[in-house]
């Protein structure tokens, strides 16, 4: 079977406070978290962690991932930028981003940051599983957000993302961005859904830069 989780951060005493998780201690939290990976994740499993495992040295890393079932697969967080450093802590794979196939429903980017539906499917991709928000919502239009803080910090199925996505094709709708410039000014135009905000900001970021480079 395989799972999906992101935004564990284990070891970082500071997200307890930051997002009201229920622990006194980062040694609680991470106990706690490693109890609730094991309780549903084997040996023979793969759990596709989508960024941002650790923030805490390397033997502590290492020891975390001595306590955790399954076969590790890391598409790189903001946090997880050394790939050497990753593998040598346990991981045993190292993605920058990586597709993954949902059978009849189509074909999942998996990558740390969400961005507009529109620039998923026009990647060529039919979904995005993501993290990095810890924040509802879950799910948005062709997007599931796998943070910890979302799945009572326990990864979830492969099923479970599946059926979390049926019917979101239908239910999304596309974000219109459009760019207009001359030599002074550049003119931005946008119709997006309010919960699209955050992917869609940095979406407009890396258009702008584009543009300005471009001149």
């Amino acid at each position: 079977m395989d799972y999906f989780i992101s935004d564990s951060h284990f070891g970082h005493r500071n997200i307890i406070k930051y997002c009201n998780r229920p622990w006194s201690t980062s040694e609680e939290m991470d106990d706690g978290m490693i109890q609730c990976w094991n309780s549903v994740v084997s040996q023979d499993d793969r759990v596709f962690v989508v960024g941002d495992m650790f923030l805490c040295d390397e033997d502590a890393a290492k020891d975390i991932m001595s306590r955790l079932n399954g076969y590790k697969i890391l598409i790189a967080g903001n946090h997880d930028s050394r790939e050497s450093k990753m593998l040598k802590v346990g991981f045993n794979e190292y993605h920058r981003e990586l597709a993954y196939c949902l059978g009849d429903m189509g074909n999942a980017l998996m990558k740390h940051y969400p961005q507009p539906d529109k620039v998923t499917t026009e990647s060529g991709y039919d979904y995005l599983i993501h993290g990095h928000l810890h924040v509802p919502p879950h799910r948005d239009g062709l997007k599931v957000n796998v943070a910890a803080d979302l799945i009572d910090f326990t990864p979830v199925s492969r099923d479970y993302i599946i059926k979390s996505l049926v019917g979101s094709r239908s239910n999304s709708d596309s974000e219109i961005i459009n760019l207009e410039s001359n030599d002074e000014k550049i003119k931005l135009s946008i119709e997006i859904r309010p919960e699209d905000f955050s992917g869609t900001i940095d979406h407009i970021y890396k258009l702008l830069r584009k543009q300005w480079r471009s001149k």
